[in-house]
């Protein structure tokens, strides 16, 4: 025991090693030693008291003891008590010890402390002195860059005192420049004025010249109209003016007639172009409404399907309620009939006492025949729960696939509706462009015939437009509202069967869930009502069984 027991004093350097390395560890091995040694002391205790057990006799069987025994015991109890002051006294080492360890653990959680105190002081104040350090590192470099700076600035400073002074004497020199400049100038605008007098002088002397010689040439003709210099006048005079008017209205007249047949001719090629891309469109459109219309019949005739797959689901689900409810029917008949058997037979065991065991024997066929009857009734209803659970989950299932088609299906109509805006957006643009178009060919029309009468206008740009293509046009347009008309009547017609498809589509989910709800009522409610008379119907059996027991017990009895 003295071998096994770890003393104090050789524990204490590796707790302390411990320590100094990790606090944490150290305090979770002191607790550990704290516990073997307490769990030491008290298995010397129990061992110690098994040593002094008294000895007891059996005075029935044996004699009582001798004084030897008397010694003995004696001895024992010396020993007993040798041993208890011997722990006592290492009990109270053990506690001066562990006391001391305490109070060192303490000094030495005191010591650590202060030392990372001391030493996050330490940190504090070398992370300052560096940083300390670092500014004033900083600060040299930045004087010594500004004593660079400030030598810099002295030489650029007396740079700029030379070119200032350099600049002052150029200012100088500039003004007088600018004094004889504006002197100058002011003699020019002078000789200006002067020369634009003599120029409208001269101007007035010329006009008064040439009015002078037409006074004198008219003169002359008056005088004498047939001479030779009245005729080479005249003829100079208007062969001038015809040729120069001729020459002039011949020449606006061609340029005006290359350019409007240059105009109709863009003209009519961009109608053309437009007219096949509106034909084009239409076409694309039309064939997008066919397909349209053939996707959107298709889904009419699937959702009719699936909702004649649900009238058949529900008629059969109805008629296996009818015969489930039929087999509860019959099964509360038989049951009905067991209970009048059970109380005959009571009612025979009252009357006949003697003939108990005769009854007892009945009842107990009876009721294992009733008991296997309504096993096979719970197994026959738990399978038709778990058949109407199995449906229902179907049908779920069912009901989200026609519940998420039909949300596709309007997610498709909101795509189709957009497509369908922006193409009778493009409509009107194209419409927009042909109204353009018309207006430029009639502008040129118009305004070549600007004198004339508005009847012969509207001839002109009646002859000049292509009929065909204004019949075209025309055409188009009407089929174009044809279309609109009949797609938003189509698109209302969808609507509402998508509408009333929904609304019954709902009603019939609502109609099932009502009636598998009142299914489920009505199985909960006849399982409660099997359940009562399952408890009803139970006989007694502890009675029977204890009186069994005894009568068992007896007979054993007697045999021995």
């Amino acid at each position: 025991m003295h071998h096994a027991q770890p003393t104090v004093a050789s524990c204490l350097p590796n707790q302390q090693t411990k320590l100094n390395n990790n606090g944490e560890e150290a305090r979770m091995e002191e607790h550990e030693l704290r516990r073997a040694f307490l769990r030491r002391i008290c298995a010397n205790c129990s061992q110690s008291d098994d040593r002094v057990q008294p000895v007891m006799c059996n005075k029935s069987t044996q004699p009582s003891p001798t004084g030897d025994v008397g010694t003995v015991e004696e001895e024992q109890q010396q020993q007993a008590t040798d041993d208890g002051q011997e722990r006592l006294a290492r009990w109270s080492q053990e506690c001066l010890l562990e006391s001391k360890i305490t109070d060192l653990q303490e000094r030495l959680k005191d010591t650590e402390e202060r030392y990372q105190s001391l030493k996050l002081q330490y940190e504090t104040l070398s992370q300052v002195h560096r940083t300390l350090r670092e500014n004033y590192n900083a600060m040299q470099e930045e004087s010594e860059k500004m004593q660079f700076d400030i030598q810099h600035l002295t030489k650029c400073a007396n740079v700029l005192r030379t070119e200032l002074q350099s600049a002052r004497s150029d200012r100088d020199s500039a003004i007088e420049l600018q004094k004889i400049l504006q002197s100058e100038l002011d003699e020019s605008r002078k000789e200006k004025k002067r020369l634009q007098d003599c120029s409208e002088k001269d101007t007035k002397t010329i006009q008064d010249l040439q009015r002078q010689c037409r006074e004198m040439e008219r003169i002359l003709m008056r005088k004498n109209p047939d001479s030779i210099s009245a005729l080479i006048v005249a003829s100079k005079s208007t062969t001038a003016k015809a040729d120069a008017d001729s020459s002039s209205t011949c020449k606006l007249l061609e340029q005006r007639i290359a350019q409007l047949e240059a105009d109709a001719r863009k003209q009519d090629a961009k109608a053309q172009g437009i007219l096949a891309d509106v034909q084009a469109r239409f076409n694309s459109v039309q064939a997008k409404y066919e397909t349209h219309i053939a996707d959107l019949e298709m889904q009419v005739l699937s959702l009719q399907e699936i909702n004649s797959k649900l009238n058949e689901k529900i008629i059969r689900q109805m008629e296996e309620l009818a015969s489930f409810n039929s087999q509860a029917a019959v099964a509360d008949a038989a049951e009905s009939g067991s209970k009048n058997v059970i109380a005959s037979c009571t009612q025979t065991d009252e009357k006949h006492p003697e003939q108990r065991d005769c009854a007892r024997t009945r009842s107990v066929l009876v009721q294992t025949d009733v008991e296997h009857s309504p096993a096979a009734r719970t197994q026959q209803q738990q399978q038709q729960q778990t058949a109407l659970a199995k449906r229902a989950q179907t049908q779920g299932k069912e009901d989200a696939h026609l519940l998420a088609t039909i949300r596709g299906m309007r997610v498709d109509l909101a795509i189709k509706e957009k497509a369908v805006q922006r193409l009778t957006r493009e409509v009107d643009e194209c419409k927009k462009t042909i109204k353009k178009i018309q207006k430029k060919k009639e502008g040129p029309a118009i305004r070549s015939d600007s004198g004339r009468s508005p009847v012969k206008v509207r001839n002109k740009v009646s002859e000049n437009a292509d009929p065909e293509a204004i019949i075209s046009l025309r055409d188009m347009q009407t089929k174009i509202k044809n279309l609109e008309m009949d797609y938003k009547a189509l698109q209302e017609k969808r609507l509402l069967d998508l509408k009333t498809l929904q609304a019954a589509h709902e009603k019939e989910l609502a109609s099932c869930h009502e009636s598998i709800r009142i299914l489920q009522q009505r199985l909960a409610e006849s399982e409660e009502e099997r359940v009562h008379r399952k408890d009803k119907q139970r006989p007694n059996h502890n009675n029977d069984y204890y009186g069994l027991k005894a009568k068992v017990h007896q007979a054993v009895l007697e045999l021995n």
